[in-house]
């Protein structure tokens, strides 16, 4: 089957799914078999306050901004939300924070396609409890019974729509929402064993021995790892044993993780990735307890990292993710970002928050990153609605040679359709102040080509005379030249997503077609020295 055909079918299922659960679930005597309320309690008893920093001015634009609070969306992220609000820390912090959470149950306090899908719902319940400390001294007895009940509402539809298989975030959302609600409400130990089996299930799934996750997105290890601390401490404070799979997995992922950090404190950008938070990223790594040095490869994940000075390059070394863990994968094979300190410079565009459709297609497709693009093709298929198919090989090989660290990649992803195969050597000096590229090209003549450099938007950038050149500012005031063999160096718009929405920036990009039988660009960049 086509993938083509294979997300028509994929989309057909789908619909299928929801109208049988629109039928199921919207049934009244189902909405009466949820609001059985025999042994629910006025107010919860078992709550673990949420350890994670908010962002005290977000929380009080959402508190001035309250007059129009029944008019505009709910907040898309409520654990972010609740966690703003909190880092305010005022009364009238709480009592937003309860009018959030009553406005929620005023239009959603039953079964709804959406907000009671299970990671939705884990999540939803997840911040309700972890905020539980913070607002209920400044809520009414009446408003804690109605949360209460709704609370046990959703955790018995969670307890029987959850699925058998989950993944990412979303999955760790989902069992974290059905841990929290057993604890408070069932005192049986069903959900609880259900639950710990979805969790050793998904990790023994999804996290690869190196201590990557399958989807390959920075962002999405980071979260995970945020999920599952929150989960092995519910387990200690409810007296429960850790599972081993759990603590084994944290102590493997965050060495991985650390590979992504830039000298910002943020995360670089692949396969759907923002910067993130560096005070959480912090706060993840301080709280996860683990030990392990930052890894300068990861095999299985497919990513390289190489030091050296104060500079750091990191670079995409395999094919995007599988189907089922690929819905934030990008066409970036082969790309790369640099950076100096704690000064970035080429970067790779990142992606849109939320993102579906032609922002969703820009951002994932090749020519968003720092790597080389034929005929104007993309090297992955990208689909707008989240996913990517690729049945490139990619090869990677690491050297030392004459004081220069550096990285042999190769990928076939253009053989097929152009005849093109591509080949690209990266090697970093000692001291850090120069990055030397070879790209090479063996295939047909006459296939145009364009190699990019994306540039983060705090730099400025000028070409020089001959065109052969482009001289970079940090601001710092370094200064950095990029030069090439070729004369037609351009230097042209583009836009970085760092923070998940769109910033304008430069890219530098060189153009042109294909030789018999081998085409190569050579470039540098080098710190100029003062």
């Amino acid at each position: 089957m086509s993938p083509a055909s294979k997300k028509m079918s994929g989309k057909l299922l789908a619909k299928m799914r929801r109208g049988v659960q629109a039928v199921t679930y919207g049934n009244p005597l189902y909405q009466r078999i949820l609001a059985a309320t025999d042994g629910v309690p006025d107010r919860l008893f078992f709550t673990l306050p949420d350890i994670w920093p908010g962002d005290a001015n977000a929380g009080r634009t959402l508190i001035s901004d309250q007059g129009a609070l029944f008019e505009r969306p709910l907040p898309a992220r409520p654990a972010g939300a609740l966690r703003n609000l909190r880092a305010v820390g005022t009364d009238a912090a709480r009592k937003m924070a309860i009018q959030l959470i009553d406005q929620w149950l005023q239009r959603y306090d039953h079964w709804h396609d959406v907000e009671w899908a299970p990671d939705i719902m884990g999540e939803r319940i997840g911040a309700w409890i972890g905020a539980y400390e913070f607002f209920a001294p400044a809520a009414s007895p009446e408003f804690l019974k109605r949360l209460s009940g709704s609370l046990n509402r959703q955790y018995r539809h969670l307890a029987r729509a959850v699925p058998a298989n989950l993944n990412g975030i979303g999955g760790l959302r989902t069992i974290k929402g059905l841990v929290l609600s057993a604890l408070n409400f069932d005192g049986s130990d069903k959900s609880l064993s259900v639950a710990c089996e979805l969790l050793n299930r998904q990790l023994m799934t999804e996290i690869l021995p190196d201590g990557g996750v399958k989807s390959r997105s920075p962002s999405v290890q980071l979260h995970m790892i945020r999920h599952l601390i929150d989960l092995r401490a519910i387990f200690m404070a409810a007296g429960i044993e850790v599972p081993l799979t759990l603590s084994s997995s944290i102590g493997t992922m965050i060495p991985a993780l650390k590979l992504f950090r830039h000298g910002d404190g943020g995360l670089a950008l692949f396969h759907g990735g923002a910067e993130e938070s560096s005070l959480l990223i912090d706060a993840i790594i301080t709280q996860s307890g683990a030990k392990g040095r930052v890894a300068r490869r990861l095999v299985e994940t497919g990513f390289d990292r190489i030091t050296a000075g104060r500079s750091l390059l990191i670079a995409d070394c395999a094919t995007p993710a599988a189907r089922g863990h690929d819905k934030t994968a990008h066409a970036g094979l082969l790309s790369f970002e640099f950076g100096q300190g704690r000064e970035r410079l080429i970067v790779n565009c990142g992606a849109i928050e939320n993102a579906i459709g032609e922002w969703r297609t820009a951002c994932a497709a090749t020519a968003a990153h720092s790597t080389l693009t034929i005929n104007d093709t993309n090297s992955c298929e990208v689909l707008a609605d989240g996913g990517v198919t690729s049945t490139a090989t990619v090869t990677v090989g690491r050297f030392e040679q004459n004081g220069m660290h550096g990285l042999e990649l190769a990928h076939d992803a253009y053989l097929a359709k152009f005849g093109v195969q591509y080949q690209r050597r990266l090697s970093l000096s000692a001291d850090g102040d120069t990055l030397v590229g070879h790209d090479i090209m063996n295939g047909p003549p006459g296939r145009n080509f364009t190699l990019r450099w994306h540039l983060h938007p705090s730099l400025q950038a000028s070409l020089t005379h001959s065109g052969q050149a482009a001289l970079l500012r940090t601001p710092s005031g370094m200064g950095w030249r990029l030069s090439t063999e070729s004369s037609d160096l351009s230097l042209e718009p583009s836009i970085y997503c760092g923070s998940g929405s769109a910033r304008r920036s430069l890219q530098l990009r060189v153009s042109g077609f294909t030789d018999t039988p081998t085409t190569e660009i050579k470039w540098s960049l080098v710190r100029e020295k003062k």
